[in-house]
């Protein structure tokens, strides 16, 4: 392994000063790990922060970009039993997060930010205990999604939602992750609520999943409209992806005993709530950020078993990077935002 990789890098500050860079093949694999191909990659919110500086701040030197990739195993390591070359995989995030709870230990190997190469190159070494087959029904683009789009959703709406057949699920807006809660929602027996400025990606959406019920956000008085759809009770699970003045009104439209996911901060990163309303409700509020590996072969079975097709929204080959990201950037797309190697 002497021939030089291509990648893209990321030095924390600003989209235009993503760089494509050359790197060293790895010189020769410890007994845990894989090399994989690397074949498509998916981009997320995060990635956006971690170029802009607003995760983590700058980067010197700069570090490899993005977190969510799929590709095929070229070789193991001599102690590696769950793979062999020839095998489709998706990447858990973290290299160290197997199962059970983040700490602080874990979380600091969050690759694509914090200082940890992402997977945005040609070729990478990865723990074999942090991949997961692909689904054996998609492609490797579309597996490329789970990663955190899909992960992220399936631990709001089941790991920790635990939503159940015929419980209302609220989602905001038409991203990777809302997208991805809806679907598994509506797989899993839920209904589903969706919040949306556009009347475009309205109907897109209730051409492609059938969701039947959609408001639009720019009411302020879209809580009610959410309550009477459901009768008056309210929905039982919410994929919370805005935070701010959008947490404070997705409470309003909440059940008893809802189980509210809080995932993002594109409205704000802080809240003003009625604690009063939170107590009477029992509404239960749970951080989400990302699960382990062992979640993410839960999804990709779940995947598998009911043929769930990610929605992939644009395709950008690899040195059309940047305008990927821009793309991202302004929230024009609905699904997931995809770059090709």
């Amino acid at each position: 392994m002497n021939n030089k990789l291509q990648c893209i890098v990321t030095d924390g500050q600003g989209i235009d000063n993503l760089a494509l860079v050359e790197k060293p093949e790895p010189a020769a694999l410890s007994d845990n790990d894989v090399l994989v191909e690397v074949r498509a990659v998916s981009l997320n919110y995060r990635d956006l922060l971690v170029a802009k500086g607003l995760y983590g701040g700058a980067y010197d030197p700069a570090i490899i970009a993005c977190s969510d990739m799929s590709g095929t195993v070229l070789e193991t390591g001599s102690k590696v039993t769950n793979l062999k070359p020839g095998n489709k995989v998706i990447n858990s995030s973290f290299h160290t997060w197997l199962s059970g709870k983040m700490n602080s230990e874990k979380i600091r190997k969050f690759v694509g930010g914090l200082g940890v190469d992402g997977v945005l190159i040609e070729k990478l070494v990865y723990p074999a205990s942090a991949l997961v087959k692909l689904p054996e029904h998609m492609s490797f683009e579309e597996g490329s999604t789970l990663t955190i789009a899909g992960l992220t959703a399936w631990a709001a709406v089941m790991t920790h939602g635990n939503v159940q057949p015929g419980e209302w699920l609220l989602v905001h807006g038409t991203g990777g992750v809302s997208i991805f809660g809806a679907q598994i929602a509506q797989l899993a027996g839920a209904k589903v609520i969706l919040t949306t400025s556009s009347d475009q990606k309205a109907k897109l959406v209730k051409e492609r999943l059938g969701i039947k019920h959609i408001v639009d956000y720019r009411n302020e008085d879209w809580p009610r409209q959410v309550r009477d759809i459901t009768a008056g009770a309210g929905v039982d699970v919410v994929v919370e992806i805005a935070g701010g003045e959008t947490l404070a009104r997705s409470i309003k439209a909440c059940n008893y005993s809802a189980r509210i996911g809080v995932i993002g901060i594109l409205d704000d990163t802080y809240s003003k709530f009625k604690l009063f309303d939170v107590i009477t409700k029992q509404i239960s509020l749970r951080g989400i950020f990302m699960e382990s590996t062992e979640e993410l072969n839960t999804l990709a079975r779940f995947c598998e078993k009911n043929q769930l097709q990610p929605w992939i929204d644009k395709l950008f080959p690899f040195d059309k990077t940047v305008e990927a990201y821009k793309y991202l950037e302004s929230q024009k797309h609905i699904g997931k935002v995809l770059i090709e190697l």
